[in-house]
């Protein structure tokens, strides 16, 4: 499903060249919880970046269900994300004047489904997630744990087979982060492929995580 061989990815400027990955590679098949263990800096959300298409590798190659995104044009990279992979954010990343029905659409309105399509995926991922009651709420009143469900019905609503969390537990206390595990087990359950990048020893012991690769100064160290 998830193919990294020998990434390399360095940033430069004018002044510096910042070395983020060295020659990692990385291997996550269909249905599988992997987590992405390290200090912030050691190069976990580059990982991620590389997956979803959102920067590309200096040198090596990434694929994803069969396709080497590292190549794509950036145009068929976001169409790719769109169709392939969800997000989920430490900081939810949603528009707080937006009703919770109108976040979770968002992310379709580049499809051009038929409108009833459209009402009967948000409803079901709404129902999925216990938020349907809030469906016409601003989500700027809503509880942090509201809107992390609000975010996850939105990563979601695309049918995606690969889910993409950064540190989605930063903002969350210990009920709502085991809330969180539970609706990672449910989906992993549904054979989508999950990536985590956290340092929050709560996916440490997990029985549904599958592999844990620990990263420092941009390199998978075990």
């Amino acid at each position: 499903m998830i193919m990294l061989r020998d990434i390399r990815k360095v940033y430069t400027s004018a002044s510096e060249e910042v070395v983020a990955l060295k020659n990692i590679s990385l291997h996550v098949k269909v249905g599988e919880f992997c987590v992405l263990k390290g200090a912030s800096g050691s190069g976990k959300s580059t990982v991620l970046s590389l997956i979803a298409g959102l920067s590309k590798p200096s040198s090596g190659e990434v694929m994803v269900d069969g396709k080497q995104i590292s190549k794509l044009p950036d145009t068929f990279s976001a169409h790719f994300r769109r169709r392939n992979i969800g997000f989920i954010f430490q900081k939810y990343h949603l528009i707080p004047t937006l009703s919770v029905k109108d976040n979770i659409i968002v992310p379709l309105i580049p499809e051009n489904l038929p409108l009833a399509q459209i009402e009967q995926r948000v409803q079901n991922v709404m129902e999925k997630f216990s938020i349907a009651h809030k469906a016409t709420s601003m989500v700027k009143y809503l509880s942090g744990g509201e809107q992390q469900r609000v975010a996850i019905a939105r990563a979601l609503v695309n049918h995606p087979k690969i889910i993409l969390a950064d540190e989605p537990t930063a903002n969350l206390d210990a009920t709502l982060s085991m809330e969180l595990m539970t609706i990672f087990e449910m989906l992993k359950n549904e054979g989508v492929s999950i990536i985590v990048a956290t340092h929050d020893p709560l996916f440490f012991d997990l029985a549904c995580v599958d592999s844990i690769k620990e990263m420092k100064n941009g390199e998978i160290v075990s």
